[in-house]
């Protein structure tokens, strides 16, 4: 199981995060969420070169009550990918925050481009 407290993303992350959040007007924890799913929906493994200078969330901040699914999802990724749970986990669940937040700042301009996202 993938076990943590408290995480952190990149510096660069954290940037993209601020200007998601002036874009859009959601929280933080919400378009890490967003990211998450949308990161774990492509179709190759995230680069799992980042720097943990970023901003810190405590787990049920980031995963809220849907913390089982989020991990679950990942789960089951990390399984299709052949990526070692036990050894990996918190490691892929950084990395697909990162690039998932990365994604969506190339792509999401205002709060309306989210649903163009899920439209596709």
């Amino acid at each position: 199981m993938i076990s943590f407290k408290k995480i952190k993303l990149s510096q660069s992350a954290t940037s993209k995060i601020t200007v998601l959040k002036r874009r859009t007007g959601l929280r933080p924890n919400l378009l890490c969420r967003i990211g998450l799913c949308y990161s774990l929906e492509t179709s190759h493994l995230p680069p799992t070169d980042f720097d943990e200078n970023g901003q810190e969330f405590n787990r049920y901040t980031l995963t809220g009550e849907w913390d089982k699914l989020f991990i679950a999802l990942l789960i089951e990724r990390m399984k299709n990918d052949g990526v070692d749970l036990e050894k990996e986990g918190l490691l892929y669940l950084k990395a697909h925050l990162n690039r998932g937040i990365s994604l969506l700042h190339s792509r999401i301009k205002t709060l309306s481009d989210l649903l163009n996202l899920y439209k596709s």
